[in-house]
């Protein structure tokens, strides 16, 4: 019997998609580029991390102007009721800033505007302390500045008043860093001035140096919350004591010596959630991780998914002038000022929930502070208010992403990616760009695309659930095509340029073929 011909079927391609969170793990320059979680970004420029997207960081605009000189200190006066003044220090002069626009000049006498300062109360009047290692102290009680000598009111005698450069306060007593000594000044408690006394701290300090600076750490040891101060050496010797009076060995005692990485400046450390976070060579470490080994453990550094970009900038940028953290709680944000050049600062800056990091550039800040809770930095002849609005002095905030390489489940398996569509959220019309990344290679991003919000509805006459409200935030999905060729490993990129809109990112779809095994 005669049969028919078999013939062999046509076997369709099938497309696969997978979707993917936008990075809001954060910028990752540590780990593998073909090991890295999904999660995370190998490049995220001015956008922010927060626990649910990854949004478009926020604008600046000036504040207080007509400044003489480079801002290079922000200092916050906080009076007994609460009510805060700002001031910026340069060269020349420290300006009041505390209500926007043209700055008033203080007449001080002032040489270096760079300061360390802090508020200490005397138990009659709230004080703001400033010192510089060059000019007299400069002290304010919310009225009047006292520029403190050994004859003033306050005064400080036993150490030469121009020569302290930084202070902190520990149980209620006022400890003076003099410049280039190996040692401390301290006060009687509860007073701002008088007879200083000198401690010496060299016999503890093998490596020897200088004191850059002085802080507290609050340490629960398991039975309950114990205060010690800790001494910063030039070195990177963490000297820790624990007690209230350095005059008494039954009241004061040394809790240890440690290594914990040459300091990057004066203002290299903050408080922060209980502990003590230190910019160091080595990365940034909180006291609480950083002392509790004979040696330095990189991976209890915070600064430990960017280590190697930090560690390059601390080698490379460590003497500029410039280095501060600056806690932002508004947006759980942590800054860390990177000075690059003069006039080249960039910011690392970490969520302080989820530990995520991106980058900010365009913000050429010298100094930065905190004033009724906003953020401002200094910068010369003008103090600008950060984190606000959504451009940069009416420019555009150019922000870029590009996520991790994903091989979606296969590194030998070849893949031909069809379409790439970043799930984002914005209130107006943006353009913006998308593109793919094939095996590792760096392209300039070339796909476009736009959105247009449909017109706003009026309150009350829109038709419920139909109508678009001017302002609110509308989810876009639009699909590019990219212009790439098959590969093993994929790397989704996003680009926005605006000076108007918000700009959330929250996802990204991929569509691809698979082809063969890669022999």
């Amino acid at each position: 019997m005669r049969q028919a011909l078999r013939t062999k079927g046509y076997q369709r391609q099938v497309s696969i998609t997978q979707s993917v969170p936008a990075p809001i793990g954060g910028w990752n320059t540590r780990d593998s580029l073909a090991a890295m979680p999904p999660e995370d970004a190998v490049k995220l420029d001015n956008f922010f991390c927060t626990t649910e997207d990854v949004e478009i960081r926020g604008g600046q605009s000036d504040y207080a102007t007509t400044i003489t000189g480079t801002v290079e200190t922000l200092a916050t006066y906080t009076g007994a009721d609460g009510t805060e003044q700002f001031f910026a220090a340069t060269d020349t002069d420290v300006y009041d800033i505390s209500s926007a626009g043209a700055a008033s000049a203080e007449s001080l006498t002032v040489t270096d505007g760079k300061f360390q300062w802090l508020n200490m109360g005397d138990g009659t009047n709230e004080w703001l302390l400033m010192f510089n290692g060059a000019d007299a102290p400069k002290y304010y009680d919310g009225t009047t500045w006292v520029e403190v000598t050994g004859a003033t009111s306050p005064a400080l005698t036993g150490v030469t008043p121009t020569s302290v450069i930084s202070a902190c306060t520990y149980q209620g007593r006022l400890y003076l860093i003099e410049k280039d000594k190996l040692g401390f000044w301290y006060l009687p408690a509860g007073v701002v001035g008088g007879l200083a006394a000198y401690f010496d701290l060299s016999p503890f300090a093998s490596l020897g140096g200088y004191l850059e600076w002085a802080a507290t750490w609050t340490f629960d040891a398991g039975d309950g919350m114990d205060d010690m101060i800790i001494f910063m050496t030039s070195e990177g010797q963490v000297i820790i004591y624990t007690g209230i009076d350095p005059s008494s060995a039954a009241r004061w005692s040394r809790v240890g010596t440690y290594y914990l990485g040459k300091p990057l400046g004066r203002r290299s450390y903050a408080q922060f959630a209980g502990d003590l976070l230190a910019i160091t060579q080595e990365g940034i470490f909180p006291m609480s991780e950083g002392v509790r080994k004979a040696t330095i453990n990189d991976r209890v550094a915070v600064s430990d998914k960017i280590k190697k970009t930090f560690n390059e900038s601390a080698r490379n940028y460590g003497n500029n002038f410039g280095w501060q953290v600056q806690h932002y709680p508004l947006k759980n944000a942590m800054l860390f000022n990177i000075p690059v050049s003069t006039t080249g600062q960039v910011q690392y800056v970490m969520n302080t929930i989820t530990g995520a990091w991106s980058r900010f550039t365009k913000w050429s800040a010298h100094c930065w502070g905190i004033y009724n809770d906003e953020l401002y930095y200094g910068l010369s002849t003008v103090v600008q208010k950060a984190w606000t609005g959504r451009n940069d002095d009416g420019s555009n905030i150019v922000a870029e992403g590009q996520t991790a390489w994903n091989n979606f489940g296969s590194s030998t398996q070849t893949k031909d990616m069809k379409m790439f569509r970043p799930m984002i959220q914005t209130n107006g019309a943006v353009n913006y760009l998308t593109d793919i990344d094939v095996d590792f290679r760096n392209t300039a991003i070339s796909g476009v695309a736009e959105y247009t919000p449909a017109s706003g509805g009026v309150y009350d006459t829109g038709t419920y659930d139909s109508a678009t409200y001017s302002g609110s935030l509308n989810t876009v999905l639009k699909w590019t095509s990219p212009d790439t060729y098959p590969g093993s490993y994929f790397s989704g990129k996003l680009k926005i340029e605006t000076n108007s809109v918000d700009f959330h990112w929250l996802s990204n779809d991929y569509v691809y073929e698979t082809g063969g095994i890669i022999s």
